[in-house]
């Protein structure tokens, strides 16, 4: 019997070959919504987390009926993929119920999660009703480092619990870590860990500030930038990440005199916790009500943010260094309550990364020559 075979391709060429019919045009095919901002870590760390028992944050969530009712418009719109985060998703009661909606309307289904709450029923629901992938917060490798993070007791074994559960039913799993000066001296053995369950790990250390403006910024546990900037030429598989970044944006020298010259409501939109849509997890303001406001008239209103002209002068326009800067309206908005004003902070990250990056190549240069 002749058998049908297949070429695979990795993830980065599916995304090229889906999105290349669109020629550059808008069409919403990614969405982040948050079922919750509660959470039942406390980590140090987190901008968005509330507490589990908060009644009032719970009293504004979206009821089980609303978010199906957005789901429908989601697939309706044309959404292919849906990341829930939070927040803890698996706080909701009335998460099984969601989950399961959402991937039998056909959505490709990324679950943000600490992990703590997976339980056996949980773990045998994602392997029958497979998600794309799930992505577990890992804050150390040792009990005290991560529950010095999350400060709840317990939390690492519960943890690693749910890490195992997904890895014993061979459920698609990603690590991930927020560095911080109370885990940065883990990074190995996270990674090693990682390896040996022979999962995907990544790691990042820019800590956001408080949505709800209740603190300004993390700045007990944020790392040095020369610290963070380290990991990037001392770590083989960042200095690879790099090396790409820079071929990819090679021709672009400057941000232009749009505000978003990123890639925010282009191709994705957020959704949190109240039903409010924006342009991006990070960019909150302006939102539309999905209680009020049909999910693709939502759409166009955030769509047309990406026509923004600047109206302040901004260093940014000059700047030859923009493709390693996370500077962002995201950025502007949560420390300076606008969309443009240059967060410092931000801009000396970007210079150092920058200035890393070019020795790193300056070596790779005289290692070639000295070879030949």
């Amino acid at each position: 019997m002749d058998c049908d075979s297949f070429q695979t391709i990795d993830l980065e060429e599916w995304g090229r070959i889906l999105s290349a019919p669109l020629e550059g045009g808008r069409y919403p095919l990614s969405a982040t919504f948050e079922p919750t901002a509660r959470c039942n870590m406390n980590c140090v760390h987190c901008y968005i987390n509330k507490p589990p028992k908060d009644q009032a944050a719970r009293q504004r969530e979206l009821s089980t009926e609303q978010i199906k009712s957005i789901i429908d418009q989601m697939v309706d719109a044309g959404v292919l993929f849906l990341t829930l985060t939070g927040g803890e998703p698996l706080l909701r009661r009335d998460f099984v119920e969601i989950y399961t909606y959402a991937r039998r309307k056909g959505l490709l289904v990324i679950l943000f999660t600490n992990g703590t709450m997976i339980t056996e029923e949980i773990a045998d629901l994602l392997k029958d009703i497979r998600p794309f992938n799930v992505e577990i917060s890992l804050y150390g490798a040792t009990q005290q480092v991560y529950e010095a993070v999350t400060r709840i007791p317990g939390s690492y074994a519960k943890c690693m619990r749910g890490i195992n559960l997904l890895l014993e039913r061979g459920i698609p799993l990603t690590l991930k870590s927020e560095l911080m000066t109370l885990n940065y001296h883990e990074l190995p053995a996270m990674k090693a860990l990682a390896e040996q369950m022979n999962v995907n790990f990544r790691y990042d250390g820019l800590l956001w500030p408080r949505l709800d403006g209740t603190s300004e910024f993390p700045r007990k546990v944020q790392l040095p930038l020369e610290t963070l900037v380290a990991f990037d030429s001392n770590d083989s598989e960042r200095q690879e990440s790099v090396g790409k970044e820079i071929e990819r944006l090679k021709d672009l020298k400057t941000r232009d005199e749009r505000v978003f010259s990123c890639g925010a409501g282009l191709r994705n939109f957020h959704v949190d916790s109240e039903g409010r849509m924006s342009i991006c997890i990070m960019v909150r303001q302006p939102s539309y009500s999905l209680l009020e406001v049909p999910l693709m008239e939502a759409w166009q209103q955030i769509g047309e943010l990406r026509n923004l002209k600047r109206t302040m002068l901004s260093p940014c326009l000059s700047c030859k260094k923009n493709m390693f800067c996370s500077q962002c309206p995201g950025w502007s908005q949560a420390i300076h309550g606008n969309m443009e004003t240059v967060v410092e902070f931000v801009c000396n990250h970007g210079e150092l990364r920058s200035m890393s990056a070019l020795n790193t190549q300056l070596i790779r240069l005289s290692e070639v020559i000295n070879y030949e």
